[in-house]
């Protein structure tokens, strides 16, 4: 997490960012143990854990590889009056929280601190499957992917600050909770996978499209669960997903001053 104090002097146009916060988490979807061919549960079949997919295909592991990055919140000063003089001062903050971005992928470990730069992403290792067919017995293949979802065109919040609030220097708050429930929604129905089956005499266009449905079913049902544990876990840095607390300290009609 980058932390520091963020302000701005100006007049009307002045824009103030915080800075980016970051976090990366792998949630790993447990399968039944034993199965009797209708997928979860503890069965009298002679197969080993996982979903029996059918055809042959059994999927053993699914894994969430979630990175979020909190770029930033902004807030502009959009106007400023005094419609009866000093003591009637008004001034208008367009706040804009959480311009958030997240990826289901690996993530280069060395550049996750450098807030400067863009993190890289590559494929991710999203499940395990077993194949037991005719020519081929496979006890372990991994289907890659990755998905990419931002949100960059979250509406600004118009905030108004009385005479009272700049003398008293309140905070107002703009936050949107739920954030990373819906990115993790779209990151999961957005999802492509990969497989190399060279060599292997698969079909993978058969194969994905077999395992995909049920691998999207598992990770959309963990959703709200990593919803709250990526939430709690910002809390407890001090920061919340899609969350700007805005003050202003000093304003004139002649000039402007915003501080954050």
């Amino acid at each position: 997490m980058q932390s520091s104090p963020w302000l701005a002097v100006g007049e009307l146009g002045t824009v103030v960012r915080t800075a980016q916060t970051r976090i990366k988490l792998n949630a790993s979807v447990g399968i039944g143990n034993g199965n009797n061919g209708n997928g979860f549960g503890n069965g009298t079949g002679n197969g080993t854990a996982g979903m029996n997919l059918g055809g042959g295909v059994k999927l053993l592991a699914v894994n969430l590889p979630l990175n979020i990055e909190v770029a930033h919140a902004e807030a502009k000063l959009t106007d400023i009056s005094c419609p009866t003089g000093p003591s009637s001062i008004k001034v208008s903050i367009a706040a804009q929280p959480g311009v958030v971005a997240a990826h289901l992928a690996d993530s280069n470990a060395s550049g996750f601190a450098d807030f400067s730069k863009p993190q890289s992403f590559s494929d991710a290792d999203i499940a395990d499957v077993s194949l037991k067919m005719l020519l081929v017995n496979l006890n372990l293949l991994q289907i890659k992917g990755s998905s990419a979802f931002s949100v960059a065109n979250m509406a600004p919040t118009n905030l108004t600050f009385g005479a009272t609030d700049i003398t008293n220097k309140a905070i107002k708050t703009v936050s949107t909770k739920n954030l990373t429930q819906s990115l993790t929604t779209s990151l999961v129905n957005n999802l492509s996978l990969t497989v190399n089956a060279l060599g292997l005499g698969l079909d993978a266009t058969t194969l994905l499209g077999t395992v995909k449905p049920a691998v999207t079913t598992l990770l959309n049902g963990v959703t709200a669960p990593v919803d709250n544990l990526v939430y709690n876990v910002l809390a407890a840095l001090g920061v919340h997903v899609g969350e700007a607390d805005v003050r202003v300290t000093g304003a004139t009609c002649g000039r402007s001053v915003l501080v954050q």
